[in-house]
């Protein structure tokens, strides 16, 4: 399974790239939707997408990250469907759009006004607010204060928000989204999976529950702090050296990776 905080989009050539079993089980938006993904057969080039959950931010909750946004004069991204929008106005914006870009592989969809979106499309899977990095912890702290607004919050709590590692980013998810209820809700509904069988590997702090929610949580030797303090075990490989692939090689070799029938199909 693939589980990443960001759109499902950016995970398309992935799956087309990895030799894995099909259909693929795919966690995305920070385990905002679960799809399962394989080639499409008519297409070439292209991945068939079969949507299993989806928990968008509400309404009023993407109406003010959007106005927000606007009064601290930042830009908001709009995550909908297989689409990202942003309603960019100034030279800096479009600088922030290219820079995602150059991040994630994504394209975002530059549209006039964002209420049009809100309006017309699907509730989002999740927001981004971009911002200089000088300005993450005044963004987050305004952030929390405006979303725990008595009429914003849902089954009364407030809006997740997540510190974008980068510095330069926060992200508005549905407070009941994270990875870990991600991974939950994928393998216990439509896996039949057990999370004791289930081995997870993670860097950042959006990691934290889905490192926590799996039988095995393996840090990155480039992890967060906080991720390493919650890991079952630390690697010693970063991501950019295949870390995944080497430990999961080396459990296999030492009889300790068991794949189901499925699996091996």
């Amino acid at each position: 399974m693939l589980a990443t905080g960001r759109a499902l989009k950016t995970v398309y050539e992935t799956i087309l790239a990895l030799n894995l079993p099909h259909p693929l089980p795919v966690v995305c938006s920070n385990g905002a939707l679960g799809v399962m993904c394989q080639p499409d057969d008519t297409q070439p080039n292209k991945v068939a997408v079969t949507r299993l959950f989806d928990t968008p931010v509400t309404k009023p909750v993407a109406e003010r990250t959007i106005t927000l946004a606007k009064e601290m004069g930042f830009l908001s991204q709009y995550y909908a469907d297989d689409d990202i929008f942003a309603d960019p106005t100034s030279e800096v914006d479009h600088q922030y759009v290219d820079l995602y870009k150059e991040l994630t592989g994504a394209n975002t969809i530059c549209v006039e006004n964002m209420m049009d979106i809100l309006e017309t499309k699907p509730l989002p899977s999740k927001q981004l607010v971009l911002f200089p990095k000088e300005d993450q912890d005044k963004t987050l702290e305004k952030f929390e204060q405006a979303l725990s607004e008595p009429n914003l919050l849902i089954d009364g709590k407030r809006a997740t928000l997540v510190r974008g590692y980068l510095g330069w980013f926060l992200e508005v998810l549905h407070p009941d989204v994270c990875k870990g209820n991600g991974l939950q809700q994928m393998c216990q509904k439509h896996l039949n999976v057990e999370l004791d069988a289930v081995i997870a590997f993670g860097d950042g702090d959006n990691d934290l529950e889905f490192i926590q929610m799996a039988g095995l949580g393996i840090g990155m030797s480039n992890a967060r702090p906080v991720i390493k303090d919650a890991a079952d075990l630390v690697i010693e490989f970063t991501n950019d050296e295949d870390g995944v692939r080497k430990t999961l090689e080396s459990m296999e070799e030492a009889g300790q990776l068991v794949l189901s029938a499925t699996a091996q199909s």
